[in-house]
């Protein structure tokens, strides 16, 4: 004899399965995109990183009709947007433009992070850029010899900014001693700009700086370049040395950028925003505005990202073990 009572309850409980299960089925079943996605992005508005952000949402938002939204999530030193992209559904809808601080360098520091990099899939490498080690264009150091040369004479060493443990521009400095031997002095700053007004102002003896934030300042003659911090000469200035060429060995201090996504992303998603960022970026009038901002397309980290996002991983992680870094 069938329970009529528990039978209703159960036919709910599948009902209710169903109709819960029901969005899922509809996400699986609707082609990507079919509304708006967005870019997280670390770095505030008007930045390299921001900028560079807009142009491929632009570029994304041609290719595939729906809105490509840039959203700023400020702090913790890129900690707040990995974390809040990490969350996010893996559904293709919530990407995250990381760096090599936040991906990279910062995981492999000591410090407990908001977020993981094992909670990430790497898929397209969009740009990079060098730092530049710079002097005020009074001072009478022109090459990276004579900044050693002068730093072994100051008994307390040569004042350097930081934008914080981890940062390209402190990395830069921190394999700078290692390899020279040299005392320096960190003088802590909350952004480059504040940093490159003391360089100007003689309140500062050296930093490294990013090339599109230094760039204008040495075009302007106000600061003198003496290397770029990068394994390869930069386009933009093509007559300053790289730092192995000034005599230090296998010195490359590299800032990039990339979007990942979720972990759990289908790999059919992943394929798409793959290789509609690639068209984007193979597009000769975007390639000019990447290296209008400053930055390079690094062709071999492109061809095989998540390669390259491994070694990148290795290498910071095999640098914080030598040497005691901070």
């Amino acid at each position: 004899m069938l329970n009529f009572p528990f039978t209703r309850r159960g036919l709910g409980a599948v009902m209710a399965a169903v109709a819960a299960c029901a969005p899922l089925l509809a996400a699986a079943q609707e082609p990507y995109p079919s509304r708006p996605v967005r870019l997280i992005v670390a770095q505030s508005p008007g930045g390299g990183p921001d900028l560079l952000a807009r142009l491929v949402a632009q570029e994304l938002n041609t290719q595939w009709k729906q809105p490509v939204i840039v959203e700023n999530k400020l702090g913790a030193a890129g900690g707040i947007a990995a974390e809040y992209s990490a969350k996010s559904p893996a559904d293709g809808y919530t990407l995250f433009v990381g760096s090599s601080g936040i991906m990279a360098i910062a995981p492999a520091m000591p410090s407990k992070l908001p977020y993981s990099p094992a909670e990430f899939v790497p898929l397209v490498h969009l740009a990079s850029l060098s730092n530049v080690f710079v002097v005020n264009a009074s001072s009478p150091i022109k090459s990276m010899r004579a900044l050693v040369d002068t730093a072994k004479k100051a008994p307390e060493g040569l004042s350097v900014a930081s934008m914080g443990p981890g940062s390209t521009g402190q990395i830069s400095g921190e394999m700078l001693v290692r390899q020279s031997g040299i005392k320096i002095v960190e003088v802590a700053y909350k952004g480059e700009a504040l940093a490159i007004t003391d360089l100007r102002g003689a309140h500062l003896d050296f930093m490294a700086a990013g090339l599109p934030v230094a760039l204008a300042h040495v075009k302007a003659g106000a600061l003198t370049p003496l290397a770029v911090t990068s394994a390869r000469r930069s386009a933009m200035l093509p007559d300053v040395p790289t730092m192995a060429e000034s005599g230090f060995k296998d010195y490359d201090v590299t800032q990039w950028y990339a979007l990942y996504a979720q972990s759990a992303l289908p790999k059919d998603i992943q394929a798409k925003i793959i290789a509609a960022v690639r068209a984007a970026l193979a597009k000769p009038a975007v390639q000019k505005q990447i290296m209008d901002m400053g930055m390079d397309l690094t062709s071999t980290a492109q061809n095989d990202f998540p390669a390259f996002d491994k070694a990148e991983k290795h290498k910071w992680a095999e640098f914080m073990k030598t040497g005691n870094a901070k």
